[in-house]
């Protein structure tokens, strides 16, 4: 299976956030079982308020068996979003409707325009 490049999805995301007018991310990696998985946490810069969080995950990431109790124990927060490889879109969708708190949103990397770099070796 190709490994994608998470850390090149993540500062694009955070290129993309840059651009926001009054938003502030900070990132994190996070470690499981099924590998590495990004985390931005947003925040409204004039208030420094949390707006919400951002998990970038992998085809392998994304398949930990605590993903959505993870996602769930953001589920407080205004916005949170759970961005996966395009193949997996579907099948995470289902699984947040069947498993997941109301307010978790699902996209993919084309729907945010975030290209991944397959790494070699």
């Amino acid at each position: 299976m190709a490994v994608v490049d998470l850390v090149g999805l993540v500062d694009q995301r955070m290129a993309q956030l840059a651009e926001e007018e009054n938003i502030r991310a900070e990132e994190m990696y996070l470690t499981g079982e099924t590998g590495v998985w990004g985390l931005l946490l947003l925040y409204d810069d004039m208030l420094d308020e949390l707006l919400g969080y951002e998990f970038i995950e992998t085809a392998e990431s994304w398949r930990r068996p605590d993903a959505v109790l993870q996602y769930d124990q953001t589920a407080e927060a205004p916005l949170v979003l759970v961005i996966v490889p395009d193949e997996s879109f579907v099948e995470m969708s289902e699984m947040l409707a069947r498993e997941g708190a109301a307010n978790i949103k699902v996209s993919d990397y084309s729907a945010m325009e975030l290209v991944p770099q397959v790494l070699v070796g």
